[in-house]
């Protein structure tokens, strides 16, 4: 599936590439644009050293994660970066995911059906890159997780939507990130 986004500070085009590094071309595409000193940053902890795939200008470590990743690694990088948030690949998961906007309100509901059982592991903020949205006329959106509860197979909560370019955008200019809000209609506002 081809997709793209355009960040609003520098007109940069967020889209697929070629697999560099041996890496998914999804996270070619959120590393591209981002300064190269500012990617694959090397921290070191007691004997363990690990490559963060991007730091933001804020100093918060931005990991990319489009496979499988076990719980101990997820327990053994958030040790080591500390200021993090991941960015866990879901656009195939996309179909699972049910969301429940409010017009005019920023804060939704979520529920995804087989979710990736280990973000269970994450202590650190997690955001989805749902991809394009119908509840957002098809714009690629990140979906944070800003509460997660697990009941038998399914990961519900409430989360915040960001659009791709403003996550892009705070990734690579520092620019706040401002969530999506699901627009009022006339009829509604009357």
């Amino acid at each position: 599936m081809a997709w793209h986004a355009v960040c609003p500070e520098c007109g940069f085009v967020l889209a697929q590439r070629e697999l560099v590094r041996g890496e998914a071309a999804w996270n070619q595409g959120w590393r591209h644009g981002i300064p190269k000193d500012r990617q694959f940053i090397t921290f070191r902890h007691n004997r363990t050293r690990r490559e963060a795939d991007v730091k933001c200008p804020c100093g918060t470590v931005v990991e990319l994660q489009y496979g499988h990743l076990s719980e101990e690694e997820i327990i053994s990088r958030e040790a080591i970066y500390v200021l993090m948030v991941w960015l866990f690949h879901a656009v195939n998961a996309a179909p699972r995911i049910q969301l429940n906007l409010r017009p005019g309100r920023e804060l939704i509901s979520y529920r995804w059906t087989r979710p990736r059982q280990t973000i269970a592991a994450c202590r650190r903020p997690v955001y989805l890159d749902i991809g394009p949205c119908r509840y957002a006329d098809g714009a690629h959106m990140v979906l944070r997780l800003n509460q997660k509860y697990w009941r038998g197979g399914v990961l519900a909560g409430s989360g915040t939507l960001y659009t791709a370019e403003a996550f892009m955008s705070w990734m690579a200019h520092g620019v706040e990130l401002t969530p999506w809000v699901p627009p009022v209609n006339d009829r509604e506002a009357a």
